[in-house]
């Protein structure tokens, strides 16, 4: 039986700006099957019903010693940087989450700090959503409108975003809402030559790693890589991930990759992950 509240489930996304069309284009093509994993995903959630999505990207501005989560009533962004300004998500930001998860971190000793933010002080031009998170919701709120909570990585080790997940759970449990934790994160960089990081045969090998972990959902597996692969790999999606499996390591799981690709050079992963006990 599925879990009726807290963590429901969880899912892993990339956040190319080329998977909205209107700035994608003719490249659309090349990630077809990414573009229909994320429409299918969104159907999915969608099934399951959830009070909220917590979504925490590499994009966020971020702190060397600490992590965020934003306060503001509504969360905004555009495609501004992207060229396209007209195509715009306005979020509600479910603040009574947000502030359950600072006062949980702060019970044990992570530090999480509550943002809210001022026009012009986010990013370039004042925007609160990065498009570590715009992109998958252009997708996800085609099927589902329900608040979010917006979290950073931050340049702490893995084990504290495993932490950060778990605090996730814990506020999510203490508040009985059905959530979603959005892990957005693009995998190797570094796949083929003229990648946008350069070139490394051993970016293919973790990308098929966490591909594998993903399918199986033995995400414990994130502590037996080794430190030179992942360097190797140029990725941007570690944390993020690390950061699902805590919120997400408390019970059985149904795991399934619904796409994977990487024709640019970058790997596309979209991974689904519903608690079943």
């Amino acid at each position: 039986m599925a879990a009726d509240r807290g963590i429901i489930g969880g899912c892993i996304v990339p956040h190319p700006p080329l998977l909205v069309p209107a700035i994608g284009g003719r490249d659309l093509d090349a990630v077809r099957s990414t573009q229909e994993a994320m429409q299918k995903l969104g159907r999915e959630l969608k099934s399951m019903n959830p009070d909220v999505l917590v979504m925490i990207s590499p994009h966020t501005p971020i702190f060397r010693d600490a992590f965020t989560v934003k306060t503001n009533p509504v969360l905004e962004g555009s495609f501004a940087s992207f060229g396209r300004p007209q195509v715009r998500i306005s979020k509600q930001n479910d603040v009574e989450l947000a502030q359950t998860m600072v006062e949980t971190a702060e019970a044990q000793g992570i530090p999480l700090i509550p943002l809210e933010s001022t026009r012009g002080r986010w990013l370039d031009r004042g925007e609160e959503l990065d498009h570590g998170l715009l992109v998958p919701l252009y997708y996800l709120d085609q099927c589902l409108e329900t608040p979010i909570v917006s979290l950073s990585i931050s340049a702490l080790d893995y084990g504290s975003h495993f932490l950060l997940g778990r605090v996730s759970r814990e506020a999510c449990q203490k508040l009985s809402r059905r959530a979603i934790f959005v892990a957005s994160g693009d995998l190797s960089h570094r796949l083929i030559k003229g990648a946008p990081a350069g070139y490394d045969p051993r970016g293919a090998e973790f990308d098929r790693l966490i591909v594998e972990m993903a399918r199986s959902g033995d995400f414990d597996a994130l502590y037996r890589l080794e430190e030179d692969l992942v360097e190797a790999a140029g990725e941007c999606g570690l944390r993020s991930i690390h950061a699902l499996w805590g919120a997400l390591k408390n019970g059985a799981l149904e795991n399934t990759v619904l796409s994977y690709e990487g024709p640019f050079g970058v790997g596309y992963m979209v991974s689904l992950h519903r608690k079943i006990s």
